[in-house]
């Protein structure tokens, strides 16, 4: 049994789209949300979720796979992390949209890892279907870097 998303993220809400993690291991992460959830509701438009917040749940989604590790380490979390990069990103439509109820699935796999930063590629299904593939490269924040690139005093 995990804790919830917010417990080991950085996002609150209205940031925080993640609803529910699925299963965490060591080399993949898998969570969810449902379109009609209160995390994707600010977000909604008619034709559904802008398919471009698809990022952002991959992003959110190995977000909670780093925290996990890092409690599972006994490590203080993180206070953020950055998307470095986003590759060979393809949502099969613009919007993202389906049965309300139906969850998103947000599975994402590691790639590299080498201190602070890693690679990861996933998917976004919806009743077994893919919605939109991607790879994401990440950086993990900690006081050293964050002083690095001036976000600290």
């Amino acid at each position: 049994m995990y804790l919830s998303p917010q417990d080991y993220l950085f996002h609150r809400s209205p940031m925080l789209l993640i609803e529910h993690i699925e299963t965490i291991a060591p080399e993949s992460v898998t969570c969810s949300v449902a379109l009609n959830s209160a995390q994707l509701a600010p977000f909604l438009e008619p034709q559904g979720l802008p398919a471009y917040f698809g990022i952002e749940l991959m992003a959110q989604t190995v977000g909670i796979w780093s925290g996990y590790q890092d409690k599972c380490a006994g490590r203080a979390a993180a206070q953020g992390g950055l998307i470095l990069s986003v590759r060979a990103f393809e949502a099969q439509q613009p919007y993202i949209s389906g049965p309300q109820d139906v969850p998103l699935i947000i599975t994402m796999q590691k790639l590299m890892q080498d201190r602070n930063y890693a690679s990861f590629e996933g998917s976004i299904s919806q009743n077994e279907h893919t919605v939109a593939t991607g790879r994401l490269s990440l950086c993990q924040l900690d006081a050293e870097l964050e002083h690095q690139l001036g976000f600290s005093a």
